[in-house]
């Protein structure tokens, strides 16, 4: 299996960009792996900005050094590590002590796929014209959703809740109540693609998703990445929020 990966940002209405991604393929230079790492900070440009670059840059050096631990456990103890780079931040350089970020961190060994994420930030997989969702969603969207199913709550009063979008979990000082850690092995095939993405991207539908990426299946990595946040761009929704998306193609032979 062989990886082609490209990510892009925009900073939506907002005049600081919180987001922030790493991708790590020449870490793992003769194998068909790869780690990318992506987090929304939250607490502005003082903090959030500062949050989500903090804890990519820890999670990525703690998780290309733990060559003797599982994926799993090697996502695990990165986590750790993210975390106490900021409380370290917080305690030794007076950072703000409310900043934090959600995080998704993906790692791809040929056709194993182990992931880690903390917050609302997506991971999708488009096989076959579908896109699904595969990490949990640690924010109130998902709680309410869960209502309107065993129907405790109308649709219309779910989407309209004021804390929808408010997070149950997330990397900060304090404990991590929810972490969604999981390995499928021998899950990916010729011609999957993996999408990480921050909640940005939810101004646009999942059938959106789904229908720009079918449409630009054979195109690189970095165009259908483009394409989704264009659409973000093209919906024109008011306090649009800074969106990154990272988009991993596997393909048997030539990259695409």
């Amino acid at each position: 299996m062989e990886l082609k990966i490209q990510g892009n940002m925009i900073q939506g209405s907002r005049d600081y960009q919180e987001d922030y991604y790493e991708i790590c393929t020449e870490q793992f230079k003769g194998s068909n792996s790869c780690l990318v790492v992506l987090c929304d900070g939250m607490g502005g440009h003082s903090g959030g900005a500062l949050a989500s670059h903090i804890v990519v840059t820890a999670f990525v050096n703690e998780f290309i050094t733990s060559t003797k631990l599982t994926p799993s456990d090697a996502l695990a103890k990165s986590l750790s590590e993210a975390q106490l780079a900021i409380k370290s931040e917080v305690n030794d350089n007076a950072a703000p002590s409310d900043m934090g970020t959600t995080l998704v961190a993906v790692y791809v060994s040929d056709s194993d796929l182990h992931w880690l994420s903390v917050g609302d930030s997506h991971l999708y997989l488009y096989r076959k014209g579908d896109v699904i969702k595969l990490n949990e969603d640690h924010s109130m969207a998902a709680v309410l959703d869960d209502l309107v199913e065993i129907g405790r709550l109308e649709t219309e009063e779910a989407l309209s809740d004021p804390q929808r979008s408010a997070l149950r979990s997330y990397v900060s000082v304090d404990d991590i109540p929810l972490v969604d850690i999981q390995s499928k092995l021998n899950y990916l095939s010729s011609k999957d693609k993996l999408i990480l993405a921050s909640d940005g991207l939810d101004t646009i539908t999942l059938k959106d998703i789904e229908t720009i990426i079918d449409k630009n299946k054979n195109k690189s990595a970095d165009f259908i990445s483009s394409k989704l946040l264009t659409a973000v761009d093209l919906a024109k929704a008011p306090n649009q929020d800074n969106a990154s998306v990272v988009v991993v193609s596997l393909s048997k032979g030539f990259w695409f």
